[in-house]
C-alpha cells in the first residue's frame, strides 16, 4: 500500500546499503584485496611463501568447503523426487503435488547448478591467488638456486607452481571436495534399507580399494615421468642456445640422438604412467556400473517382496550412483593432481633450503675501498676451490689489473668482487662494511660488473643498459641521460645509434640480433651506467676491435678520475697499460701484488731464461 512505502531518501539509502553488500560479495569472491588481507601484487616472503599462500586462500577454502556441503546435499533432491513421484502421485493422481514437487526440484538443481559453477570459479580465483602470492617467490628462489649450483639439474620453479594451480582447479580436486560426502549418501541408503545401506557400503570400499591400488601403481611412474621431463627440457633448452655452435661443429646429428634417445625416455614414462591410469580408471568406471546395476537389481527385489516401495528402486539406484561417482572423478584425474602433489613437495624442499634474508640496515653509498679477507671460493655448484686465502686491499680511484694463466681463478675472483658468489670462508668488505651486511639489491646500484659471459635480456638496447629501471617505477626522462652518457663512456653510443632503432632496438634472449662485439659494448655501457662505485670487467676486450680497447682505456681512465675502483681481468697485455696495480694469481693463490711496473719487472724476471754457467776449468 501507499503508506507502507519508503520516502525517496530512505529508498535510496536501503538501495546503497543494498549496493555496498554486493559489491562486497563480489569481491569475496574474486581475489581483489581488501582490509586485512593483503595486496595481491605484493610478495609473500620468500621465507614464508607456502603459508602465505595458504593463508592467501583461506577464505576461498572456506567458501570451496560451503559450497560443497550445499552441492551435495542438493544432490539429494533427485532422490527425494523418485520417492515422491512413485509413492505419492502415481497411487493418488495428485497432479497438484507433480506440479509443486516438481517445481521445487526445479529450483533445487538450478541452485545445485550455480553453486556448482561458483565452486569451480573458486577453484580458479584459488589458484591464481596462490600464482599473485607466490609466483615472484618462486623466480626469486629459483634464481638464487641455479646461482648456487648452475650445472645441477633445474630446480623447481615456475613449472612446478603451474603443475600445482593446475591441480587445484582440476575435475579430480571437486571429486575429492565431494568424497567426504559419500558416508552421507551411504547413510540415506540404510534409511532406504539395509540391505541397500550394505550394498552401498561394499561398493564404496571397492572402489577405495581401487583408488589406493591407482595410486600406489602409478606413484613410482609419476615420479620417473617427472624427472624425466625436467632433464629433457633442460637440455633441449640448452641446445636452442647453443644451435649455431652445434651446426658449426657438426654436433646437429649426435646431439638429435641423445635427446631422442631422453625423448624416447620420457615419453615411455608418460606412456606408462597413461596406461596406469587408464586400467584403472576403465576398471572403476566397470566396476561402479556393475555396482549401480547390484543396487537396481537388489532394490527390485526388495520392491517385489515389499519391503521398499517402488520408488526406493529409483532412489537406490541414484544414491548408490552418486555415493560411488567421486571416487571415480578422483580415479580419472588422479595423474594431475599427484604431479600438482609432486610439484607442491618440490618447490616446499626449494623454500625449506633456501637461506633466510633478513632485512639490512641501509648503509651509506661506499667510497669503494675494497679489503678481501682470507677470501677462498670455489665454482659454483662444485665441491672444489678455485681461490686460497686471497687477503689485498683497493683504494677509490685505482684500476686493478688481474693475471694469471688459465684455470688460475681470475674469473672466481671476479664474481666475488662483484657479488655474484659468496666466499666458502673469509670476508669481501666495502668501506669495512662486509658484502654480507648489505641487502644483494642496494649494494647492486653501486656495482658495475661485466662477466666472462655476456648476458642480455629480452627487451630494449636502453632497457639492458640501465638494468631495466624502467621495471623499477623510474621514467624515461631520468634514466635517459644516463645510459647515453654510459654508452658514449664505453664507446658504444655510435653503434647503438646505427641499430634499426637505436636504443630502442629490441634484443632477443642472449642479446640475439647483435654481434659479440655490439653485445660486449652495450653490456660494458651496463656496468657503467649510474657512475658505480666498485667496477668489475671480466675479460672486457675478449671482443673488442682496436677502436673498442680504446674506447675502453677512455673509460677506466674516466673511472679512475671519479674515484672509482675497478677491477679488470684480461688476457691481452693492452688494457694492462692503464692499471695502477697488479695482482697475479697462480693455481688459485696469490702470487704477487703491486705497483704496475714493480710487478710486471718481477714477473718478466722470474719468466726470464737462465743463463747458462760454464762448467769449472772450462775456457
Amino acid at each position: 500500500m501507499e503508506g507502507s512505502t519508503l520516502p525517496a531518501p530512505e529508498r535510496e539509502a536501503a538501495a546503497a546499503r543494498v549496493g555496498n553488500w554486493l559489491k562486497r560479495a563480489l569481491r569475496r569472491l574474486r581475489v581483489e584485496p581488501d582490509e586485512g588481507g593483503g595486496s595481491v601484487s605484493d610478495p609473500a616472503p620468500p621465507s614464508d611463501v607456502i603459508a602465505s599462500a595458504r593463508r592467501g586462500i583461506r577464505r576461498h577454502v572456506a567458501l570451496i568447503i560451503a559450497f560443497s556441503a550445499s552441492i551435495n546435499l542438493l544432490y539429494l533432491a533427485p532422490s527425494l523426487y523418485m520417492l515422491q513421484v512413485y509413492d505419492r502421485v502415481l497411487p493418488t493422481g495428485a497432479m497438484m503435488t507433480l506440479l509443486l514437487i516438481s517445481l521445487v526440484m526445479l529450483v533445487a538443481l538450478f541452485v545445485m547448478a550455480q553453486l556448482d559453477g561458483l565452486r569451480a570459479r573458486l577453484l580458479a580465483r584459488a589458484s591464481l591467488r596462490i600464482e599473485r602470492l607466490a609466483g615472484r617467490a618462486v623466480m626469486e628462489e629459483a634464481l638464487a638456486a641455479r646461482r648456487g649450483a648452475p650445472g645441477a639439474a633445474p630446480p623447481a620453479g615456475m613449472r612446478e607452481l603451474d603443475l600445482v594451480r593446475q591441480a587445484i582447479s582440476s575435475p579430480a580436486t571437486i571429486g575429492l571436495l565431494d568424497l567426504p560426502w559419500t558416508p552421507l549418501f551411504i547413510f540415506v541408503c540404510f534409511v532406504l534399507h539395509f540391505w541397500i545401506g550394505v550394498a552401498a557400503t561394499v561398493g564404496a570400499l571397492l572402489i577405495f580399494a581401487i583408488a589406493l591400488l591407482n595410486e600406489r601403481a602409478s606413484r613410482k611412474a609419476l615420479t620417473s615421468l617427472a624427472g624425466k621431463t625436467a632433464q629433457f627440457y633442460s637440455a633441449h633448452d640448452t641446445d636452442l642456445q647453443a644451435a649455431e655452435s652445434i651446426r658449426a661443429l657438426g654436433l646437429e646429428s649426435a646431439l638429435l640422438d641423445r635427446r631422442l634417445r631422453l625423448r624416447e625416455a620420457q615419453t615411455d614414462a608418460q606412456t606408462d604412467a597413461a596406461f596406469v591410469g587408464a586400467d584403472f580408471s576403465a576398471a572403476t568406471k566397470v566396476v561402479r556400473l556393475l555396482l549401480q546395476s547390484a543396487a537396481l537389481g537388489l532394490g527390485a527385489w526388495l520392491a517385489v517382496e515389499r519391503q521398499i516401495s517402488a520408488g526406493g528402486i529409483i532412489a537406490a539406484a541414484i544414491l548408490t550412483a552418486r555415493a560411488f561417482a567421486p571416487v571415480e572423478q578422483v580415479v580419472g584425474g588422479w595423474r594431475q593432481v599427484a604431479m600438482g602433489y609432486a610439484a607442491f613437495k618440490s618447490l616446499r624442499a626449494v623454500f625449506d633450503n633456501a637461506k633466510p634474508r633478513e632485512p639490512r640496515t641501509p648503509l651509506p653509498a661506499p667510497a669503494g675501498r675494497i679489503q678481501l679477507e682470507g677470501v677462498s671460493a670455489g665454482p659454483p655448484g662444485a665441491q672444489n676451490i678455485a681461490l686460497y686465502n686471497i687477503s689485498f686491499t683497493a683504494q677509490p680511484g685505482e684500476v686493478i689489473g688481474i693475471v694469471g694463466p688459465s684455470g688460475a681463478g681470475k674469473t672466481t675472483l671476479a664474481r666475488v668482487l662483484a657479488n655474484a658468489a659468496t666466499p666458502r670462508t673469509g670476508a669481501m668488505r666495502v668501506d669495512g662494511a662486509r658484502y654480507v651486511d648489505w641487502d644483494a639489491k642496494a649494494l647492486a646500484r653501486f656495482i658495475g660488473y661485466l662477466p666472462q659471459r655476456v648476458d642480455l635480456f629480452d627487451g630494449t638496447v636502453g632497457d639492458n643498459i640501465s638494468r631495466f629501471a624502467r621495471e623499477e617505477g623510474y621514467g624515461l626522462e631520468e634514466i635517459g641521460p644516463k645510459v647515453v652518457e654510459a654508452a658514449q663512456l664505453a664507446g658504444a653510443h655510435e653503434l647503438i645509434l646505427a641499430l634499426p632503432n637505436g636504443y630502442e632496438t629490441v634484443l632477443g634472449q642472449n642479446g640475439a640480433g647483435i654481434s659479440p662485439g655490439q653485445a660486449q659494448r652495450i653490456a660494458l655501457a651496463r656496468a657503467l651506467y649510474n657512475a658505480p662505485s666498485i667496477i668489475v670487467l671480466d675479460e672486457p676486450n675478449a671482443h673488442l676491435d682496436s677502436d673498442g680497447e680504446a674506447a675502453l682505456l677512455v673509460a677506466l681512465q674516466a673511472c679512475r678520475e671519479r674515484g672509482a675502483v675497478c677491477f679488470v681481468i684480461a688476457h691481452r697485455t693492452g688494457v694492462l697499460g692503464v692499471v695502477d696495480k697488479v695482482l697475479v694469481l697462480n693455481k688459485g693463490q696469490m702470487v704477487e701484488y703491486g705497483p704496475r711496473d714493480n710487478v710486471l719487472a718481477s714477473l718478466q724476471q722470474r719468466n726470464k731464461p737462465a743463463t747458462p754457467t760454464k762448467p769449472e776449468g772450462a775456457r
